[in-house]
This record gives C-alpha cells, structure tokens and sequence, in this order.
C-alpha cells in the first residue's frame, strides 16, 4: 500500500500531520492537552521517518547521466481543470524536495518536541498543536507539490495557519493586529504570485507548470510577444511578479514589515515559521522557477538587488533591538536575503545551502531565546537580563554556537555557506563588486548583532532582579542537537581550495541545475577563492570583536534599556540618544511610511464610505420610505369606518365634479 513498484507513496509525508491536526481538532474535547501533544509530536515524527525512507530509496536510485537526476513522482486525481489552470492532486520527490522536507520534518519534530514542554499548562494548548501539525502539512504540500497551482494550495495553507499561530494569543488586542498584518501582507505578495503563474501558463503552457517537466529556456526565448510587448519582456513581467510573490511570503522588501511582529505568537512558532518552513516558501519557488529567471536576465538581476538590500536593511536594524525575539526576527530576514542574494547570483545550490545551515542555527537560537524568557517569566528585553551564563549553562552553550554559526565564524556552517554566496557574488557572471560589499558589509553587522545578545544577555551583572527559572530537560537537549548540526553541517560543501575537485553538495544538485548554475568567469581560481575566504573570516572575527568592545562585560557604552517597539501608528518610542539608531530601531520607518501612504488613507476612505452610506444611501432610501409612510397615514385617514364622513367626502366629491364639468362645458 505504502511503497508501489519500489516508489515509496509521497502524499504519505503530508498526511501524516494533516491526519494528526484533523484527531486533535475532531477529538479536542476529549482528549487533554498532553495527549494533543503526543499526537502532534508523533505525527511529524513519523512523518521525519517516512521522509527519510523516501530520501534513502531516492538516493538508492542510480542516476542515467550527470545531467538528469532521478526522482519520485505520483498522480492522484485531477482537481482542478479550467481552461490554463490545469492541476493535479501530484507529488514530486526529488533532490530539492528531498532537502525541503528533511528540514521541514526534522527540524519540526525538534520544534514540536520542544512546544510540549514550553506549552505546557497554556490555556489553548491543543488548539496550538492542531494547527502546528496543520502548518507543516501545507508546509510538505508546498514543497512536494508536482504543480505549481497544488503548490500554491500549500503556500496559502501556510499562510493561513501561520496567521492562527501568530495570533494564539488572541486576548491581547496586539497580536491579533500582528497576526492579521502578516496575513494581509502576505496575501498581497500571493496576488502577485497567482498572476505570474497565470501569465506563465499563458505564454509558455501549462506543461511549464509542471515542476518534474519544465520547459527549457531556448523554448521560453522563443515565446511570442502580445498586448504590444515582447515575449522577453513579457518572460521578465512573469519573473517580477514571482519574484513579488516569493518577497511576500520570504519577509523580502518591500514586503518584509510584517515579520519582526510576527514575533507575537508562542516562541517555537517563530522558531518554525523563520528557521524551517514558511519564510523560505520564496526561496524554494525562485529555485523551482530558476530556469525563468535566467531566461529574463532581467529578473536574475531584480531578484539579486532585492536580496542584497534586505540582507543589509535588516541586519542594520538587528544590531539596535532590544527584545530577543525581535533581533532574531530582523536577522531572519537578513538571512533569507543572503540566501535570495546566492539565487540571485545564479548560485542555486549555494542559495539552498545557506537555507539548510540556516534551517539549524536560526531554529537553535529562536529556540534557546525561548528558555531564557521562559526562564525569566516571560521577560524578551535583553537589558532587563545579564549574568545568565552560570544560572542556565547548557542554553549558553547552545546560544553561543548558534551566534557563531550565524555570525560565520570560521569552521561552522554559516560561514561555508556564507563565504560560498560572497564568493559568487563576486565572480559569477550574474554578479558583480557592489553586491559582493553590500554582502561583506553585512556579514560585519552580522557578527555584531550576534554576539552583541551573547555579551549582553549572558555576561556581565543582572540588570534586573529575577528569579531564574530552572529549564526542564525537553528545554534545552533540542538546542543542542541543532547546535551540534549548526557547527558540523559545513562539510557537506567544503570550498573548492581545500582539495576537494567535486564539492559534495554542489557535486549532488548539478543535475537539478546544471548549466543554470553560474560558475566563476574566467581568471579566478581556488587561491583567490582562499584569499576571499580569510577576507570573510577576518570580517566576521572582527565584527566579533568590535561587539565585545561596545557590549562585552567591561564595555560602558550600553545605551539606556528600551521597551517593545509598540503599536508604530500611535507610538514611536525612541530608546536611543541618537536619531539613527532610533531610526534604525523602528524598521527604517517603514511601518510610519506604510501607515501614512496606505493605512491612513484607507482607514480615511472607509471613513467616507461610512459617511456616504449613511447620510446619502441610507438618507435616500430613508426619504422614500418618509414619503410611502406619509401616503399611507393620508390614504388611511380616509378608512376610518365612520359611515357619516364617507357620506360627506362623497359629497364634496360630487360637488367637485360637477364643478369640474361645469367649467369645462363650453356655453
């Protein structure tokens, strides 16, 4: 039943945890909120357990040359037929989906395991399980999808359930604005999305559609113009409005304003929408849709400029946060920029390398963030703390590798995949110098914001008098799995100048991209690959450096301590002495500038429009029911039941008439 012909059955991953959310859901009455979490935690580890069968049994397969790798692939039934919009209930596994779903189970089920303890006593507890399960299932959905419009089901799945999420608690009149604006935010990016897949399908067809059976690009450079453009201009209209559609989802700008509150949900919600599933949702589609791009040129471009000024804009508003959550909120962005930047780059593989060392470090941190507040009774401002080394030592351990990592310290994983991403920006032909700094400049701050939160959260005195809570075990053991794989997980794509002729990772997708792939031009070899690899080592060591002098334990330079940033239309606090950083602080004022060009005048519109309704339409109508009443009171003072009135309204009506006659009769 479950493995067919050797093909192991793919819409197995996804079910698993669509089944454990439906029992939680129909059952949650019945059962308690242990018992919600079992089931949740069990469900996304059997499904990590099926993904791994799935990815032995592909890996099992040989390949039939180095330019086509092998793959599952599954039809169902047909859901959907309308004219372009053809759509199968299908699944494709191969090596992107493989690496996707490794990451979204594995890491997810540490997620989960960690939840169970962390939500322990909380109020909607099998509430939250239902839809965590939930999420990862359209999270699978997404990234299994053998069509792009099944995998737009996921994406909005993912969407939908991470507004739940971000919401859970719903009490606070904040969260739900949170949780609403990254559910509005988002949808715009998904407008953008289902036109640029509606438009490919028209010029290139549905088959283009098809993840396992895309179009090449000599194909797509051949496509007919319409409605006064070029096919090529058309080709790159479609790759800008995927690109819209993956900066929505992917916290890119212009569409990034809704992560850093998204904060508001549970701690492991954060964890899993930043590190494993939901933000990377564009990353994937770009990569999916990787063959358009580079027909575009065009769109290659936009997608490496967008990815270079969001790494650089959030990691400059990382280093001036003050709640944990929040930093790490603007570093995510930052990541998934670097990340957006590599595929930009034409550097595929590198791109979705970074996501899966990412995956680790950032879940390890979000994570770790979690016990320090939980252990501090809910405490997220980072100068409220300090001194917290000696009282929660393996959460500093795991704090402290996951920064270095972020930060790229030599010999973690962040720093292989890093340096790999700065190195094509610089050589590639998609690249070139500006991008190249733009990336270095921001590995710098990087490195600053990081350790800046180990300095300031874990050394130094306590600022504040609180009781430290010790963490239970299911609190810290899952940061340490994933700091150990954010350390150690480097060596699957060690750089070309220490000696390996085929860089295993790289080596593993060049059938999925193969020629796609850039390559450095001509002229570099590995000895200036090494010279740029110390160049991004000494960066990070120095941003290390600099954050322990501004932060570290003797430092006297830490600004006043400062709150949340707060409801940004009617509160702008400015922690700092310094216009920058408290420009820095509240996003660049993008929220103020999205609050006064959209929200404002909106919020003003349906002001009017309320006006209108009530004094015009409702006014109308009001006047013609005014007028039917006065008739009717007029008509019904006539049916009184006196018969004596009847005889003298019949009289003056024959007197009327008898005048009336009278004086039209001609004498």
């Amino acid at each position: 039943m479950f493995v067919h012909n050797g093909i192991p059955a793919l819409w197995v991953i996804p079910a698993l945890p669509a089944l454990g959310a439906l029992i939680i859901f129909l059952f949650s009455k019945a059962m308690s909120p242990q018992t919600a979490g079992r089931i949740a935690c069990g469900a996304v580890g059997l499904c990590f357990g099926w993904v791994a069968f799935c990815s032995s049994s592909l890996l099992g397969l040989p390949s039939a040359d180095a330019h086509n790798a092998p793959y599952f692939h599954q039809e169902l039934w047909t859901w959907l037929s309308a004219g372009i919009v053809q759509s199968k209930v299908a699944f494709l596994f191969d090596r992107v989906s493989m690496v996707f779903t490794i990451i979204v189970s594995g890491v997810g089920f540490l997620i989960h395991l960690y939840s169970y303890a962390y939500m322990d006593d909380d109020e909607g507890e099998r509430r939250y399980f239902g839809y965590l399960n939930l999420f990862v299932a359209s999270m699978l959905i997404l990234v299994t999808a053998d069509n792009a419009f099944f995998m737009f089901m996921g994406w909005e799945g993912v969407g939908a359930c991470s507004f739940f999420l971000i919401g859970h608690y719903y009490s606070k009149s904040e969260n739900c604005a949170a949780a609403t604006k990254a559910f509005l935010v988002t949808r715009l990016g998904d407008i953008f999305l289902i036109l640029g897949l509606l438009l490919c399908a028209k010029l290139v067809g549905v088959s283009f559609l098809n993840l396992s059976g895309f179009e090449s690009v000599k194909e797509m450079e051949v496509v007919k113009g319409g409605w006064g453009m070029s096919g090529h201009a058309l080709l790159t209209i479609a790759a800008l409005l995927l690109l819209a559609g993956a900066a929505g989802k992917s916290a890119q700008l212009p569409l990034q304003t809704w992560l850093p509150d998204a904060m508001a949900g549970p701690t492991p919600v954060s964890a899993l929408i930043h590190a494993a599933t939901m933000v990377t949702a564009g990353v994937y589609l770009i990569a999916r849709f990787h063959i358009l791009f580079v027909a575009s040129g065009t769109g290659m471009t936009a997608v490496a400029i967008v990815g270079a000024a969001t790494a650089f804009y959030a990691a400059t508003c990382a280093c001036v946060q003050t709640d944990i959550k929040r930093i790490l909120a603007y570093s995510t962005i930052s990541q998934i920029g670097y990340m957006v930047l590599g595929l930009g780059v034409g550097a595929f593989s590198l791109g979705l390398f970074h996501f899966f060392t990412h995956a680790f470090y950032k879940a390890c941190l979000f994570l770790a963030s979690g016990t320090v507040i939980h252990s501090l009774h809910h405490e997220q401002n980072i100068y409220n703390m300090g001194g917290l080394k000696s009282k929660l030592k393996g959460t500093f351990a795991a704090f402290l590798l996951g920064s270095a990592a972020l930060a790229g310290f030599p010999g973690t994983s962040g720093f292989f995949s890093k340096d790999a991403i700065l190195w094509s920006a610089l050589t590639t032909g998609f690249g070139n110098p500006v991008f190249y700094g733009v990336g270095l400049v921001t590995a710098f701050l990087t490195a600053v914001y990081s350790f800046r939160l180990i300095f300031v959260v874990f050394y130094g005195a306590p600022r504040k008098d609180i009781h430290v809570h010790h963490p239970s075990p299911l609190l810290v053991w899952p940061l340490l799995v994933l700091a150990f794989f954010a350390v150690t997980i480097g060596v699957l794509n060690l750089p070309g100048f220490v000696g390996f002729k085929s860089l295993a990772w790289e080596h593993f997708f060049h059938p999925i991209f193969g020629e796609f792939q850039a390559e450095p031009k001509e002229g570099w070899t590995h000895a200036h690959e090494a010279i740029f690899a110390l160049i991004g080592a000494a960066v990070a060591l120095g941003g290390i450096l600099v954050s322990y002098t501004l932060f570290g334990p003797n430092a006297k330079m830490l600004p006043e301590p400062a709150g949340n940033i707060g409801d940004v239309e009617n509160s702008t606090p400015k922690p700092y002495k310094s216009a920058l950083a408290n420009f820095l602080f509240h996003g660049w004022g993008m929220d103020q500038l999205y609050a006064a060009v959209f929200v404002r005048p909106v919020k003003r519109l349906s002001m009017i429009n309320a006006w209108v309704d009530k004094v015009v339409v409702d006014g109308v109508y009001e006047l013609i029911g005014a007028i039917v009443r006065a008739f009717h009171s007029l008509v019904v003072s006539f049916q009184n039941g006196r018969v004596g009135r009847y005889a003298m309204v019949m009289l003056f009506g024959v007197v009327a008439v008898t005048i009336l006659v009278m004086s039209i009769i001609p004498r």
